[in-house]
């Protein structure tokens, strides 16, 4: 009876040290994210092109919604461009979901943006995004791989 009584708490220690690391690492891995939209919609909002297109990775994967893959930073560099000479602003981006480890972030996650004024009015543009996030070689956290939808 001892040694079942000692059984069953060593499980149950085993699972509340396994289910806090878990959520502890979920929690990092959030911070981790939100650090990441946040210098993204910063970089966006600043129409700041090169700075966006160096969050990526030097062969980072894009793939804007529109069946091309653009491959590279200088590739994703002018995709941003356009977006700007087009007027487009105020990103916004709203956590889905997000997992991961030390290596390797995932997230999902609702974003918005308006577009120039056009007779008073700004257009306003959504979708989802789903970004894959590496460490580089100094330890930053970088955009392998970004693909969208725009639901309007």
């Amino acid at each position: 009876m001892k040694s079942l009584f000692k059984t069953t708490l060593a499980l149950i220690a085993f699972s509340l040290v396994t289910v806090g690391s878990a959520l502890a690492g979920d929690s990092a891995a959030k911070a981790s994210v939100e650090t990441l939209n946040n210098n993204w919609n910063k970089a966006f909002n600043s129409a700041d092109a090169k700075s966006l297109a160096n969050l990526y990775a030097e062969n980072g994967l894009l793939s804007p919604g529109n069946g091309k893959v653009l491959n590279g930073r200088a590739e994703i560099e002018g995709l941003f461009k356009s977006f700007f000479e087009a007027g487009l602003n105020n990103h916004k981006l709203e956590i889905v979901s997000v997992d991961g480890d030390d290596k390797t972030l995932y997230q999902v996650a609702k974003w918005s943006a308006r577009g120039a004024e056009k007779d008073g009015v700004a257009a306003t543009y959504g979708g989802v995004t789903t970004s894959v996030y590496k460490k580089d070689a100094k330890g930053k956290w970088v955009t392998q791989s970004q693909v969208w939808n725009a639901a309007n």
